[in-house]
């Protein structure tokens, strides 16, 4: 059996289509957080039949189940351009849009051009918009960052 492929960090797009967009890709991206999704655990205890001890009282039993699974927010990190397509997004659905403003984000994570790994995040909307910290004394490009809600999170086929 051979080794599994190993990619790196570094190399993924991510294609999200905004409402007044053109391009099929709407942001090439410095970096891209919040890939977790986690299964809640529902604990409960009951009393058994079974007998404890010494005691005339049932045994105690914790159970754990499966609740809902629940995913953080993901966060967008790209480089400030004249493009105005998440600031858009994010207002729309803070005048009360949000609904209609859902969309569907697909992350792919490449080896050199070739796709290799997918990661779909349904039902997503924007809760932040912010622009990093401007500063006069450097020479770093200005940082535009959006986080993301989303319902659903899976690993796709590619």
């Amino acid at each position: 059996m051979s080794e599994p492929t190993l990619l790196m960090a570094g190399s993924f797009s991510i294609t999200l289509q905004l409402d007044g967009s053109i391009d099929r890709l709407d942001g090439i991206f410095k970096e891209c957080g919040g890939f977790d999704f986690n299964q809640e655990v529902i604990q409960f205890r009951e009393v058994t039949s079974e007998r404890w001890g010494n005691a005339n009282k049932g045994r105690s039993r914790l159970t754990k189940l499966p609740g809902n699974a629940v995913g953080g927010n993901l966060t967008l990190r790209r480089g400030l351009n004249i493009s105005k397509s998440f600031w858009l997004w994010f207002s729309s659905v803070q005048e009360g849009n949000w609904f209609k403003q859902r969309r569907t984000i697909s992350v792919t994570f490449n080896q050199g051009t070739t796709p290799q790994v997918a990661f779909q995040f349904t039902e997503a909307w924007p809760t932040k918009y912010r622009i990093a910290e401007m500063k006069t004394d450097t020479s770093d490009i200005e940082i535009e960052e959006i986080e993301i809600a989303y319902e659903g999170f899976e690993r796709i086929s590619i």
